[in-house]
């Protein structure tokens, strides 16, 4: 189906010079891909129509947000540029990206002055050039989903989708021209609909950012540790977006952002501070304790442990099992998995963020409990095994929750399929379990529960007398 919005520009009468060109249709797509070293390209495609010389594959520079969106925005843009300004435009788009932009929120986007907004140096100089224009211009979206799609519609869409792939890897990267002419151009927020916090997010995107040396450092550990693990070479924008990543729990969201930047009140912390000096060290390994010593290489009872029962849990479901290091555990919601067929698991991939987030966590748990609330004395093995378990199943449980009770929104549903996909290989007595099991009463990870009480004695009371 082809959808005609809103029109964008309607230029004033008086403006609009008269003209008998046909209207010039343009199809536009836009694509992310990865290069051979694993970083993302997103590129963009012009398609005017077959053997037209204006055709055009684009490639985002090296400097800017690889995105869907920016490709789009920047293909629509360099598009705008290249028709006259009297002659009508059909714009055509699969997601129409660009068209809610510049249709529903234009408005709301100038009277904040654009505080806070992605890609608003392209929107402006595109809003600009549209307004410039004296003809009418369209925006429209393609759907292949229905049949009241035109041939030309769809085959503008296919062939402007294989020139935006064919720019994330083999297209120049454009340098496109952002200029806005002063009477153009809006500057500020509009006062009248101000508010205090608009007014603070700009004030704060005025300042420059602090560097930080651990966090830089952090930064680029991680980016090593998955371009090592899983082939990829993730943007400093895409770690800080994984840590906010939908399968954690908001305390381990809190624990990975502390992490990045070198919060935690351990190690080098405490050299700095008079009569502390001790506590930099490791008293059970007598080693500086930094991040990567207290979740990788500590010898203390509860590291190993925990890292054994993720393994063996994960193996349960997949045939490898990537060694954990500081970089990968911190960047593991960036972790792709791949099936058979080359295409990325989503069941496999979210197990994976969920084992090792959870992991990390505990870990730190129990390190904070055998350093603070006792004194050194180690956690016993029985209780490290039962918490990993019990962290493990209650993500389970909350998965289960989420699918069968619409109540808590659909922002925090989980659909059923993804759950399935998940546990799948991993639960207690999985045959006996009916192929849809997450309406069964309790449904438990295939690990057993440690008992507390020593194995020469039965279970049950004991030590009472007649």
């Amino acid at each position: 189906m082809t959808r005609h919005a809103e029109r964008v520009t309607q230029p004033r009468p008086q403006e609009r010079a008269p003209t008998s060109e046909r209207t010039v249709s343009i199809f536009i797509g836009s694509a992310v891909s990865r290069d051979t070293e694993g970083k993302p390209r997103a590129g963009g495609g012009i398609w005017y129509g077959q053997e037209n010389p204006r055709n055009m594959a684009l490639q985002l520079l090296d400097n800017e947000p690889q995105t869907f969106q920016r490709a789009e925005i920047a293909a629509t843009l360099i598009a705008v540029q290249q028709t006259a300004r009297d002659q009508p435009l059909e714009i055509y788009n699969s997601k129409s990206l660009v068209g809610k932009e510049l249709n529903q929120r234009l408005q709301a986007r100038e009277d904040r002055g654009w505080v806070g907004m992605a890609d608003r140096d392209l929107l402006q100089a595109l809003a600009a050039k549209l307004r410039a224009r004296t003809a009418q211009t369209k925006f429209c979206n393609v759907d292949a989903r229905t049949q009241d799609s035109t041939h030309l519609a769809l085959q503008g869409r296919r062939e402007a989708l294989t020139l935006a792939r064919e720019g994330c890897l083999h297209g120049e990267q454009t340098l496109i021209n952002l200029y806005i002419a002063p009477a153009d151009q809006l500057r500020g927020a509009k006062l009248s609909t101000l508010t205090q916090a608009v007014a603070y997010a700009g004030i704060k995107e005025r300042r420059e950012p602090v560097a930080r040396r651990t966090t830089a450092n952090n930064i680029k550990l991680i980016s090593a540790a998955i371009q090592q693990v899983f082939s990829l070479c993730p943007t400093p924008m895409e770690i800080w977006k994984s840590i906010r990543h939908k399968d954690f729990s908001r305390q381990v969201k809190n624990f990975l952002w502390k992490s990045v930047h070198g919060a935690h009140r351990i190690g080098s912390f405490w050299t700095h501070i008079p009569e502390c000096g001790e506590r930099a060290t490791c008293s059970f390994c007598n080693e500086t304790e930094d991040l990567e010593h207290v979740l990788i290489k500590c010898r203390r009872p509860g590291q190993t442990q925990i890292w054994s029962l993720a393994k063996n849990l994960w193996l349960r479901k997949h045939h490898t099992w990537p060694e954990p290091s500081l970089g990968s555990a911190l960047g593991c919601g960036l972790a792709i998995f791949k099936n058979e067929r080359g295409k990325i698991s989503p069941g496999l991939t979210r197990l994976y963020r969920i084992l090792i987030s959870e992991s990390i966590f505990i870990i730190w748990k129990i390190r904070n409990d055998t350093v603070i609330n006792r004194a050194g004395e180690p956690v016993p093995e029985n209780l490290i095994h039962n918490k990993w378990l019990q962290a493990i199943n209650l993500r389970l449980t909350f998965d289960r929750i989420l699918t069968n009770h619409a109540k808590y929104g659909k922002q925090n549903s989980i659909k059923s399929c993804l759950v399935l996909q998940t546990w799948s290989s991993t639960l207690l007595n999985e045959d006996s379990l009916p192929g849809d099991w997450i309406k069964q009463p309790r449904v438990l990870v295939g690990i057993e529960p440690k008992s507390s009480h020593p194995s020469s004695q039965p279970s049950g009371r004991r030590g009472r007398g007649r």
